[in-house]
């Protein structure tokens, strides 16, 4: 490997702790990065973040995204530590399914992470935490599986709420109240965000098209949206397979469909749509990372319809309005109050009628809502990479 400094600070406190991990045949669980893989006998991958999972998705079938680990013979594991503490439990659980009575359990993160911490999350099954190392802000600690299980479902971790109602034009009278699915790893679990229940309270009904839900974690945005528009063609995409799986179960839960997307951009293959609705990240785990939220900003006019619409909540302390109006030319403050702000811009076209005058349809009239009546169809396109994947998941048809 040409250098340390090309990786994640948790990740090159693994490799030079590289003779700590004595494993044979060892289960990565998530790393971020690649690059060190020769340094390790790693067998195979469990990737709960698609844009992580890019690096290794060209290795084999072995490397695996979604939300149970491959099915192997391993004699050990290493984990990079999420930042949820539920997520860390759910993962736990699953590799004492999958792992034999002894072996070594490495868990490495950074020390905001929670790694110091992490002896009171072991539980039962589990032997008390051992630190390995300290070094580049990260901490190696060691486990052994001292009780394997026979199963681990994930809707042991199942949590299911609806979202606030009162004040919101989508909870027009006689709509359907949506039901959302949560999962630990999705954002805010195991409840909806302050910044979603703003931009739900000042979203339109829109009357039809297709909408895109960016980021969208369990589909609480998209969902409630198609409750009160049936005839809205959704499309649902996020990074992480935790949320992925929620927003499936979450269609499936109200009876709708959509295509479910794993990605981390918009990629250059996704089509124009008519609305893109988002709360865009600004975190990658613990660290701060504004990427995928740039990104996604600097891009998104390019998915949009003529006066395709770009609707969108944010912290305030966030520079997202320059960014919308370097792209759009403009980014209007619908509402804002002391943390968050909901912005709105139109991928702009001005057209000439018989008077010559030029007319700007940057703002559009909606409908005022109708409820979903009768249309109980479920179908989820899952997709990543332009490539099908599998969620752990019941279907409606088994």
């Amino acid at each position: 490997m040409k250098s340390l400094k090309t990786l994640s600070p948790p990740s090159q406190l693994v490799v030079r702790q590289a003779d700590q991990i004595n494993s044979q045949a060892l289960l990565v669980v998530n790393p971020p990065d690649h690059e060190w893989r020769h340094e390790f006998p790693v067998v195979a991958g469990w990737h709960l973040h698609a844009g992580w999972f890019r690096g290794w998705s060209q290795l084999g079938s072995e490397h695996q995204f979604g939300t149970t680990p491959p099915r192997g013979e391993y004699d050990g594991a290493l984990i990079w530590l999420p930042k949820e503490k539920k997520l860390t439990d759910y993962i736990l659980r699953q590799l004492a399914t999958c792992l034999p009575k002894g072996a070594p359990v490495w868990l490495v993160g950074d020390n905001r992470s929670g790694i110091k911490s992490i002896h009171k999350q072991l539980g039962e099954g589990y032997s008390p935490a051992q630190k390995v190392a300290n070094g580049s802000h990260s901490t190696l600690i060691v486990t052994t599986l001292t009780e394997p299980a026979e199963t681990c479902q994930l809707d042991d971790y199942r949590h299911v709420f609806t979202p606030p109602q009162e004040g919101q034009p989508l909870s027009a009278e006689g709509a359907t109240a949506a039901q959302i699915v949560t999962y630990p790893g999705v954002f805010a679990y195991p409840k909806i965000d302050l910044g979603s229940t703003m931009l739900l309270a000042h979203l339109p009904s829109f009357k039809r098209g297709s909408v895109l839900d960016f980021a969208c974690g369990n589909g609480v945005l998209g969902v409630s949206l198609q409750l009160q528009q049936p005839d809205l063609k959704m499309t649902y995409l996020d990074v992480s397979a935790m949320a992925l799986a929620a927003c499936a179960a979450t269609l499936e839960l109200n009876g709708l469909q959509g295509t479910i997307i794993a990605e981390d951009h918009l990629g250059a293959e996704l089509p124009k749509y008519d609305y893109i609705v988002s709360h865009p990240p600004f975190h990658t785990g613990q660290a701060t990372d504004y990427s995928i939220g740039q990104q996604f900003l600097r891009n998104a006019r390019e998915h949009l319809t003529p006066n395709g619409e770009l609707w969108l909540v944010a912290n305030r302390f966030l520079a997202w309005p320059e960014l919308v109006e370097e792209s759009f030319g403009h980014c209007e403050r619908v509402f804002t109050d002391n943390k968050f702000a909901v912005y709105r811009a139109v991928n702009t076209v001005q057209r000439a009628p018989k008077n010559g005058a030029a007319v700007d349809d940057s703002h559009r009239v909606y409908s005022a809502g109708h409820h979903l009546a009768g249309r109980q169809c479920f179908g989820v396109a899952l997709c990543f990479h332009g490539a099908h994947f599998k969620l752990n998941l019941r279907q409606a048809n088994e």
